[in-house]
């Protein structure tokens, strides 16, 4: 049966072949400060009242769509701490309101429980930079390391839940906002950051790894350079010790709250399905990826811990199992070929008398690594296997 691995023992800072390799706290740093300053200055703007609320709706749509539009690849400095210092004055006002609405003493351009996905999307969005800068070599750092840019479907779920939030609370103003969903959604939404967090933090560069792999589109193959990591290995602590993709289900946490914190049923349907199919879809992806990297190792180690998200182990085994199968189908036709190559060169007399019996060539575990789906497989559906 497959065992637990070792624990692992973090080693000394990592040593790099290329200088350039070495990641560049400075710019991390500098736009903690300047989001830091904008978010106090947000706060004063809001309490101030020098602008309604809903201006801020507005300008926090825009940014999103100019990150998708003009955004996708911009590696600027002062323009990404610009970026930060937006997310941070949106914060200071999301959070000034959140507590005006909270306290009962927001005004008729109250934006109600849409500040605390505000909150939460500007914290996702400063900690994926910050992370990135602090872990990553300066030239990777780019509009992208702020999430939002690199799935232009996320900005459209954002933008519609924020049409719905607002449709149905103007048409069934009693009806809409339920205090107990804000709150369920928003501790769900610090649960799935959590998760993410965690998950950068144990994996370290290794939760970048596929940066190494070189882009279909890439138009000059002999100049790229992928990102090095010097530890790469299958990371198996913490989150990652009960769950194979923590990301992927702090995403699908954050998502879900998202919608239950804004009180949207049509799009808590919507983007629950979408996210869940696109998370299965890039989780499958990097299975395939893993396991042609480390084999039976990664075999070994997706046998023994699951995926919590709804219905993904069913999937993912199946194609773990579907993996392995072929695997060792072509193996084995590899052996056969062999051994029909030594059958020629034997006499006829010789190939009667060392002719196998049937038994002989019924199909069998021999050459099955142990701790896979194939191998576990036997225990629980052996009817299926023989």
């Amino acid at each position: 049966l497959p065992e637990r691995h070792t624990p692992y023992e973090p080693g000394p800072e990592p040593e790099y072949t290329d200088e350039h390799e070495y990641p560049d706290p400075t710019l991390a740093h500098q736009s903690a400060r300047v989001a830091a300053g904008a978010l106090i200055g947000g706060i004063i703007a809001s309490q101030a009242e020098l602008c309604p609320a809903t201006w801020f709706i507005w300008s926090f749509l825009a940014v999103h769509l100019a990150g998708v539009v003009f955004l996708t690849d911009y590696a600027g400095e002062t323009g990404l701490v610009a970026l930060c210092a937006t997310f941070g004055l949106h914060s200071g006002v999301a959070l000034s309101e959140l507590a005006l609405w909270t306290l009962g003493r927001d005004g008729e351009d109250s934006v109600g429980p849409w500040s605390l996905v505000v909150i939460f999307a500007s914290v996702l969005y400063l900690h994926s930079f910050w992370t990135e800068c602090m872990t990553l070599p300066p030239d990777y750092i780019t509009s992208i390391s702020l999430f939002f840019p690199m799935f232009p479907a996320f900005n459209a779920a954002l933008a519609l839940s924020c049409v719905e939030l607002f449709l149905e609370w103007r048409y069934f103003p009693e009806n809409k906002v339920w205090g107990i969903a804000v709150f369920i959604g928003g501790v769900l939404m610090a649960c799935g950051q959590a998760l993410i967090a965690s998950a950068c933090r144990t994996a370290e560069r290794n939760f970048w790894a596929s940066c190494r792999n070189m882009p279909e589109e890439e138009e000059r193959p002999e100049d790229f350079v992928g990102l090095e990591v010097p530890d790469r290995r299958i990371v198996q602590e913490r989150a990652y010790k009960w769950e194979r993709h923590p990301a992927y289900l702090g995403a699908m946490i954050w998502g879900v709250g998202s919608q239950v914190a804004l009180c949207n049923p049509v799009m808590l349907i919507l983007v629950s399905f979408v996210l869940w199919a696109s998370l299965l879809y890039v989780a499958l992806e990097e299975e395939q990826q893993l396991y042609d990297e480390f084999k039976a190792p990664y075999a070994n180690y997706s046998a023994l811990t699951n995926c919590w998200i709804p219905l993904f182990n069913t999937f993912l085994e199946n194609a773990a199992f579907q993996r392995e199968m072929s695997d060792n189908a072509e193996e084995c036709a590899d052996d056969d070929l062999d051994e029909e190559e030594v059958d020629d060169e034997c006499d006829e007399d010789e190939l009667d008398d060392d002719c196998p019996s049937e038994d002989d060539m019924l199909p069998t575990w021999e050459g099955v690594p142990k701790g896979g789906a194939l191998w576990n497989r036997q225990f629980r559906e052996p009817w299926l296997l023989g």
